[in-house]
């Protein structure tokens, strides 16, 4: 069985980045849609409260379409035109889900944990789950890194339901990066 995978770009715009720079940020990833291996490119436009001041998510069909999506000149140009002139800080996730999510525009909240080394990954799936619970959304996604080497070990989208009020786990074993407001399609 194929799993869909969720690569996720967070990034921290420059403080002097405008509301014009940052829609064509939006627009240059809405551009990455018409990638054959891409089948749905999405945003949350972060709130206060968030690490992050957008989270852009590409859904790839599996996980055999990630090393050409990351390699493909276009995502690159993606990277170096358009994030890099107005990048303060970054971060990534590449995720495989359980299922294909169903992505909602609205209020969404992504959480993305860094664990230690000695997390299993029933661990890491078990916070991300009550997290999502807590919040009840409408749709989620859950899935947990791809490869050995990521930054994160899983992340838990949320959209619609109390991803409003969401925030940050109570339970503080894990490194989370929170990023919540407003989510569209691209």
């Amino acid at each position: 069985m194929t799993r869909p995978v969720l690569h996720l770009d967070f990034i921290a715009l420059r403080p002097e980045t405008g509301p014009q720079d940052r829609e064509a940020l939006l627009e240059a990833a809405a551009a990455l849609a018409s990638m054959p291996q891409v089948l749905a490119v999405g945003a949350i436009e972060a709130g206060a409260g968030s690490d992050f001041d957008l989270a852009v998510f590409f859904l790839l069909p599996d996980l055999g379409r990630l090393e050409p999506f990351g390699t493909d000149e276009r995502y690159a140009r993606f990277l170096q035109g358009s994030v890099a002139p107005k990048l303060k800080r970054f971060a990534g996730a590449d995720v495989e889900l359980d299922s294909e999510p169903a992505f909602r525009e609205g209020i969404a909240a992504c959480l993305a944990l860094a664990t230690p080394d000695e997390t299993f990954d029933w661990e890491v799936r078990e916070a991300l789950e009550a997290w999502a619970d807590a919040v009840r959304p409408a749709a989620r996604a859950i899935g947990l890194a791809v490869g050995e080497r990521q930054a994160f070990r899983g992340v838990a989208l949320a959209f619609g339901g109390g991803a409003a009020s969401a925030g940050r786990p109570a339970d503080g074993r894990f490194r989370s990066t929170f990023v919540a407001g407003g989510a569209r399609r691209l």
